[in-house]
Order: structure tokens, then sequence, then C-alpha cells
């Protein structure tokens, strides 16, 4: 992609008559778009002839990654890897609209997209050297479909309407999202995977989530008005699981003996509660059963809202869903707890445990458990104090 300063001349009113004027602009600028002044130019005064705020774009590519919520955030550890060394690159990200807020602010991410009606005109008109899709969906590999790129890779549509693997990079990922004997028998990371799709080599880079001084100050009016600062340390149990699998919540019993524990053996800790729109009625009756030991976050937070309150616990409990990676995101000292999903996916950075049940999960990665006594149930109380313990020391 060359660097071009074009021109265009109008002819614009005058007081001694008509005259022509020459305007220029650099459509290969990173900052310009075409459907509004530049923010430079907003912020300086600048224009194109001569700014020195140009930031020339050699080369596009596009990232189709539209869910879970959880898979969008951690997948943003392949951004500075693409753009290592690569200064002239601009990275185009297609996601759910739910999923955006995640993605807001993020620096190595040159436009977002969410899915609507103008997006397949955006993609087929918009040239990218290369197009990536890590989603395993129909959906995602239509998109991927639309792209005006030579070169796609991860997952596409078959004559037959099925998502295939577009390469031999993407045939271990495939194979374990459609056989769960493979994803039961995979001991590597999901940003591991990640980078195989990307033909990068993954060396332990983060995802990023980038928390504003607004948003900061949103969750200090939280601190300041539940009087937070009088706790020496604060540990956060999240009691959510997603709507997907409800299974890898752990019980409620559980929660209640754990937090009644730390408040014994750390009284001067304070716990707080987070969850989601599917715990407004479980959060209640947790707190009711506490008894003034732990403080609610609310249910109805905005995703912004609730990766700024977890931004205020020392140490995170959850279980393997969107507050993890929020957590990990946030360089958050983690308690991850897990039953029937894949505790080796998860890379926590060195900044954390995982606490696994006692006998292993007979029903891996269904909705429902089929067996007497679930490998929940088999998660021990004793087992996660230790590990909050060993964190709190750690924070």
């Amino acid at each position: 992609m060359r660097c071009r300063l074009t021109k265009f001349i109008k002819t614009i009113g005058h007081s001694t008559g008509m005259r022509n004027a020459v305007f220029f602009f650099r459509a290969d600028c990173r900052h310009f778009t075409g459907e509004k002044p530049c923010l430079p130019h907003k912020q300086e005064g600048v224009v194109c002839r001569d700014c020195p705020r140009y930031d020339p774009i050699h080369e596009r590519i596009l990232i189709i990654k539209l869910d879970a919520a959880g898979d969008v955030l951690r997948s943003t550890s392949i951004l500075p890897a693409f753009k290592k060394n690569n200064p002239g690159l601009s990275i185009w990200w297609v996601t759910e609209n739910s999923s955006k807020p995640l993605l807001d602010k993020n620096p190595h991410i040159d436009v977002l997209l969410g899915v609507d009606a103008a997006l397949s005109g955006l993609l087929g008109s918009t040239s990218f050297s290369r197009s990536y899709n890590f989603d395993m969906g129909r959906k995602a590999a239509a998109i991927l479909a639309m792209a005006n790129s030579p070169v796609k890779r991860g997952f596409g549509l078959s004559s037959e309407g099925a998502v295939t693997p577009l390469d031999t990079s993407a045939e271990e990922w495939f194979e374990m999202g459609i056989f769960d004997t493979v994803k039961r028998a995979n001991q590597r990371t999901y940003q591991d995977h990640l980078f195989q799709l990307g033909g990068l080599t993954y060396t332990g880079e983060e995802p990023q989530l980038i928390l504003t001084e607004k948003e900061k100050r949103w969750a200090q009016g939280f601190y300041e008005k539940k009087k937070l600062s009088k706790f020496k340390k604060i540990v956060g149990l999240n009691i959510g699981s997603g709507g997907r699998w409800p299974m890898k919540r752990w019980r409620l019993d559980g929660f209640v003996r754990l937090a009644r524990e730390l408040k014994k053996k750390h009284p001067h800790d304070g716990i707080l509660l987070y969850g989601g729109p599917e715990e407004r009625e479980l959060m209640p009756e947790l707190v009711k059963k506490l008894k003034g030991l732990v403080l609610p976050t609310g249910t109805e937070n905005t995703l912004r809202q609730f990766a700024s309150l977890v931004n205020l616990a020392d140490v995170m409990v959850t279980g393997d869903t969107l507050a993890l990676h929020v957590s990990i995101a946030l360089r958050k000292q983690t308690v991850a707890y897990f039953g029937p999903t894949s505790d080796a996916e998860i890379d926590l950075y060195g900044r954390g445990e995982k606490v696994i049940p006692r006998s292993p999960c007979q029903c891996y990665y269904q909705n429902q458990c089929t067996q007497k006594v679930s490998c929940m149930d088999n998660l021990k109380e004793e087992d996660m104090l230790a590990a909050v313990e060993r964190q709190l020391k750690l924070a």
C-alpha cells in the first residue's frame, strides 16, 4: 500500500469573485477516515499537506473474533506481536457489538467494527493484505468470505456451508472444536493455539484491557462510598458462570463457607461479590446468607463498569468465565477454579493458581451434569481457601 498525497480542486466563493482552491489530504494516513476531521486536526489544527503527525499505513490486516466475550478479550494478546517491528501496520477487528466495549481504547486496534448491515460493503471495498478468522462459527466464516483479501487464514466455509480449517495451522484447533476427546487431551494454552493460527510464535504476550481515567474515577467513587479503605486487602468473589456453560459455577454453599472462613482468618480484609445479569437473583441470596460479611458490586453493570470494579480487587476468585479474562488482563492475582472446562488453555502469566476438583469431570463441556456427584461438588473449600491465602501474600 503506497503512501500518497491526494488533492482535489473545488471552486469556492471569495470577496473578489470565484476562485479555485486546492485541498490536499492523505488517504493513507492512520488518522484519516474521510468521515470527519481527524484527531490531530481537531487537537492541534494541523492540515494534511505539512502535518507532523502523518503516520502512513503500509499494510492493513483484518481480524475476525466475534465471541465469546472472554475469548475476544484474551485474543488481544496477539495484537502486539502483529505490530512488533511493523510500524506501518493497520489492524481492523470485527466483533459482536456486545463485545466491542472490551476492545475499546486498545491502542493496537486502528478500526473496530461491529456486525451490522454496512459490514459487507465495507469489507468488500477495503483492501487487506491478510485476513484472519479466529472463530469456529458460520457467521464469522461468512464474514471472512466478504473480505477483500488475497490471503485468508483460520476458518472459512466449505461448499456445503460447514466451517472448515483453511490451512494446516488451523487443523489442531478445529479438531479440538469438534471432538471433546481431543480438547480434553490438549495441554497447550489458548494463546499458543491463537498465535499458531496467526502464523506467529507465542512468547508470553499478554491480553490488554485499557481502563480510562474516567472509568477509574468511577470505580474510586464506589470504593469511597463503600468505605473500602478500611480494609488491608480486597478479595473478589465472582459468582457468575455465563449463560452457555452453567455447570462452570461453583455451588452456592461453597462460596458461603469460603467467605466465612476468609473473614474469620482475615478480618481486616474485605470481600466483594461480582456477577452479571444471570446472577440478579443469586447475588441478593448470597448477601443475605453472609449477613454483612460481603459487599455486592451489582449485577447490572456495563462491561466497562464491571472491569473497573474488578480493578479494585487485590485477589480475584473466579471460574472459567469473562471475569477470569478481565482479571488476567488487569494483571490481578487470580485464583481460577475449573470443572467441566479446560484448565490447560488458561495462561495466568505467573500471577495466580488454578484449583481443580479432586475427582476429574465426567461431563466435559456439557450443559448439564449427568453424574450423581458433580465435579464442582468435589471442589473443596479448603483448597480454595489455601489458594486465596497464598495469593493474598503475593498481592
